[in-house]
């Protein structure tokens, strides 16, 4: 290229060239250190795009808005810092900002131009207000919010802010507006006041949310929402309102309504509920959650004692798209299954926390464990498209589940969490002539996937004849994948085989009182089964007597058999279990291991705890030697009466010491093992002085115990060398059991969660509102986070090794802060040491090889990672390859060198 440089222009084309090139590159991360480099001293900065700049001052005691806020700010956090006002213009440099927060402080009225120059403002926070300020024009101005032409979230209010409202709830304030599409509220209307017509400005406000009103009184009138008619309300939420009453159709007013949530109130009637449900007929509501509507008064009175749903209650919804039902903990003592005809579309039905013994039809009452049986094989077939239902806690634990009040994940997502692989349909040819006689056919809605009807009353009809039943249930084709029938006080499993139940993965009996089986129930029938729970049964004469056949489920990876009265467990009875990582044995009455676990080959943790084994012999441990070596194996065999001190034990403690199992006593054992070897040496030499069996072993040769000393001493010494080197794994494995031995036991049942997200505290911006935000609501995965999920009683390093363990993924969010973080460090060796291929690296913001540790560093070249992109097709290529990556779509990283825009397939 050439360049005319005798002329003027040309030097201005370079100038400009050069000015372009810098700001759409090398200049963006001068301006992040710029950003960092000019936070304000009493506050936190972090950036993790030339977009994205955060200022989190909370909790500060500085009284007053720094002035040296920088200008590119887009996140500013100002709550609880002391501050009584917010002077005119304080804001109006910050041009770029995005997200403001102010919530905790001691501003008690607002000047006009608070809020002047916000014009890219999408979300402010205003909650809680000063306690007891009013709501009016004295303290929000009517052009208070003028410039704020973008905002789309607002939350305002705080305990007692309603007490003192606007005549017109400060409509003029709000009127302005236009973009609004969420509004969250602390007050309502009451008496005769009213929303003001300003509230018909609000064109784009699609959420309406009233939480934490205090009056002690609330009457729904449909003429103080009036101007809210022409607004595009999909969602409204009332929560812990003190709601008592409502006008029959005042849900009318909100024509576009697709979502209605109403938890924590204090209706006097079941009638006038039903009235309000009312005002939706011939609405768009797709989904109703009542959570808690009959709530004790402060006084202890119960305003309904109970509510009984009659054959009619709902045909009011008859013509509504109507997909989620959630009535739960509202004492319905009955209903009335008439009621399912009109919800055709229906996917999700939870009516837990009841009272509930009746299931009506029509009127009619039936009484009963089988008092609607014939009628649910009627309705069932109608409910083509339900996917969930729940009916659980009802009489039995009624109070195991509190009152919510507040907006739940379930809720908006319309359905509740449960962890199952991800979808693959299992269809079997099936001849019905093959099954035994009598076939008896279960019609099934044909898309139900998850079923829970648990902890209800007890029915004993003194009958005992149905373990001499034959024949076969078949299930006609169907999708169930989660089934839990748990402390339903049932003795017997009627004795049918049951078909065509080939998709279930979750099966929960326990805490019931099962002593009958059918004798092949688990000889293949249940192809994709990987949980079974029955725990908590008396199925213990059946298994020790051979009354039922060896376990065929090729898949299962948890089986719970404790508190059984199991006194013994022929030696076939685990053969064909290949699969399975955790056997729960707990609390029985086995005196000897007689079953075999040669075929234990992915086996991680077995339960003997709470049982009556002394010792094993030279056969049991000869089974047992033979289970996987991996170093992982648990044997946990708490609370046994096993004595290491007895003259026979000399083959048991030898075994101890070189069998590849980490074996588990109690802290009162004289088996001091614990997962130490060594203190095990101790013991034998000294029972070996005390039985005279030491010269029984040098007598015939006298190199043994040499040759004994120098293999001991070369195994230390190589001990040593692999405990370096493998420091990370052992300390992984050490944090582990000490988190499950602080709660009495190992956790016994599957992992809680798909991906944990490790990450700097100055990186959380995107992690909460980009990251976390895609993965759970638009993928629908369960996500843990520090600073959500971590519960008290451990240590932050048990905690992460728990949430480490407990994912099937690790999400690294890599950033110059995650490197210089210690215990982001801590996190990527834990994950590490649970599954080289269980971490996902995301390059988050570039991070130079030499600042990391040489340990990341090496996993980075030989695993590769996966980059943000702040382009729209990078963020779709992100996105994918993200879900690709925790899903094992595959495996293929990219490697430092790679096309950035191709970092994954």
């Amino acid at each position: 290229m050439y360049i005319a440089t005798e002329a003027p222009g040309g030097y201005l084309c370079i100038i400009l060239f050069l000015l372009l090139f810098c700001n759409g590159t090398t200049c963006s991360s001068v301006d992040g250190e710029s950003f960092l480099g000019d936070c304000p001293k009493e506050c936190r900065c972090s950036t993790t795009s030339p977009s994205s700049n955060t200022v989190d001052c909370s909790g500060r005691s500085i009284i007053s808005i720094p002035l040296d806020i920088p200008r590119n700010t887009t996140v500013l956090d100002l709550r609880n810092i002391g501050l009584s006002e917010i002077p005119p213009y304080a804001l109006s440099h910050l041009e770029n900002l995005n997200a403001l927060y102010l919530g905790g402080n001691d501003i008690t009225a607002f000047n006009e131009n608070s809020f002047a120059g916000l014009k890219a403002l999408e979300y402010l926070n205003l909650f809680p207000i000063y306690p007891g300020m009013n709501v009016d024009y004295n303290t929000f101005p009517p052009t208070l919010f003028r410039e704020l032409t973008s905002l789309k979230t607002l939350h305002i209010g705080g305990m007692g802010s309603g007490e003192n409202v606007q005549q017109d709830y400060i409509d003029c304030t709000l009127a302005p507006l236009h973009q609004l599409e969420e509004l969250f509220l602390s007050y309502l209307p009451h008496g005769n006041l009213s929303f003001g017509p300003g509230y018909s400005n609000l064109s784009s406000l699609k959420t309406l949310v009233f939480k934490r009103y205090s009056s002690t009184e609330t009457q729904l009138q449909k003429k103080a929402f009036v101007w809210l008619k022409n607004c595009p309300i999909e969602k409204l939420a009332f929560i812990d309102c003190n709601i008592n009453r409502s006008d029959p159709d005042m849900l009318s007013i909100f024509p576009h309504l697709k979502v209605l949530d109403l938890e924590c109130s204090y209706f006097l009637s079941s009638q006038n509920v039903e009235g309000f449900i009312c005002g939706l007929k011939n609405n768009t509501v797709e989904t109703i959650g009542l959570n808690n509507i009959f709530q004790k008064r402060d006084n202890g009175a119960i305003p309904v004692s109970h509510w009984t749903i009659s054959a009619s209650a709902f045909k009011c919804l008859e013509n509504t798209p109507l997909r989620t039902l959630e009535l739960i903990q509202n004492r319905i003592e009955g209903f009335d299954l008439n009621n399912l005809h009109y919800f055709p579309n229906l996917e999700y039905l939870d009516l837990s926390n009841n009272i509930m013994m009746f299931f009506p039809e029509n009127e009619k009452e039936n009484v009963g464990e089988n008092s609607a049986g014939d009628y649910w094989a009627y309705l069932y077939p109608l409910l083509r498209k339900l996917k969930y239902m729940r009916i659980d806690n009802n009489l039995i634990n009624k109070n195991k589940a509190p009152p919510k009040c507040d907006l739940t994940h379930s809720f908006w997502k319309g359905h509740p969490s449960f962890k199952l692989k991800q979808y693959v349909h299992v269809a079997r040819s099936l001849n019905e002539q093959n099954m035994p006689l009598p076939v008896i056919k279960v019609f099934l809605p044909a898309n139900l996937e998850f079923v829970s009807m648990s902890w209800w009353p007890v029915w004993d009809d003194g009958v005992s004849s149905y373990c001499a039943l034959r024949g076969s249930l078949y299930f006609y084709p169907n999708k169930v994948r989660f089934l839990k029938m748990e402390g339903i006080g049932t003795k017997y499993i009627p004795y049918y085989i049951f078909y065509g139940l080939d998709n279930l993965e979750h099966y929960d009996a326990s805490h019931n009182i099962l002593n009958c089986l059918p004798r092949d129930f688990f000889n293949g029938h249940f192809p994709s089964l990987r949980s079974l729970n029955l725990g908590d049964n008396k199925l213990g004469p059946l298994i020790s007597e051979d009354g039922i056949r060896p376990v065929k489920l090729p898949r299962l990876e948890f089986l719970d058999l404790s508190l059984n009265e199991i006194r013994t467990i022929p030696k076939k009875f685990f053969d064909h279990l290949v699969s399975l990582q955790r056997l729960v044995l707990r609390g029985n009455y086995l005196k000897k291991v007689s079953f075999s676990m040669v075929n234990f080959v992915s086996v991680e943790y077995i339960d003997l705890s709470n049982n009556k084994l002394q010792a094993f012999s030279s056969e049991e441990m000869e089974n047992i030697r033979k289970v996987n070596s991996s170093f992982s194996v648990h044997l946990n065999m708490t609370n046994n009466p096993v004595d290491c001190t007895l003259c026979d034990g000399e083959e048991f403690l030898q075994w101890l010491i070189f069998s590849n199992i980490t074996v588990t006593f109690s802290n009162d054992s004289n088996c001091p093992m614990n997962g130490s070897k060594i203190s095990l040496w101790t013991t034998l030499n000294e029972l070996r002085e005390k039985c005279d069996i030491s010269d029984q072993i040098k007598g015939p040769n006298q190199w043994l115990s040499v040759g004994i000393s120098l293999t001991s001493i070369a195994g230390v010494t190589c001990g040593l060398i692999a405990a370096y080197i493998y420091r990370w794994k052992i300390k992984y494995r050490l944090y582990l059991l000490r988190r499950r031995l602080r709660i009495q036991g190992f956790i016994t049942t599957p992992p809680h969660g798909h991906v944990y997200i490790s990450y700097d505290d100055g990186d959380d911006h995107w992690v909460v509102n980009k990251l976390l935000r895609h993965l759970e609501e638009e993928n629908e995965l369960d996500v843990i986070i520090d600073q959500r999920d971590f519960i008290g009683g451990a240590s932050l390093a048990e905690a992460i090794v728990e949430a480490v363990d407990n994912s099937r993924k690790t999400v690294l969010v890599l950033s110059e802060n995650f490197v210089l973080n210690s215990w982001c460090e801590f996190e990527f060796e834990m994950s590490l040491a649970r599954g080289y291929n269980s971490v996902i690296p995301v390059m988050f913001q570039t991070v130079p090889f030499d600042a990391m540790t040489k340990s990341l560093r090496k996993f980075i070249k030989a695993r590769g990672y996966i980059k943000w992109s702040d382009s729209e097709a990078g963020k779709r290529l992100f996105w994918k390859r993200l879900m690709d990556a925790i899903l094992d779509v595959n495996d293929h990283l990219v490697h430092d060198g790679e096309v950035d825009d191709t970092e994954m397939l």
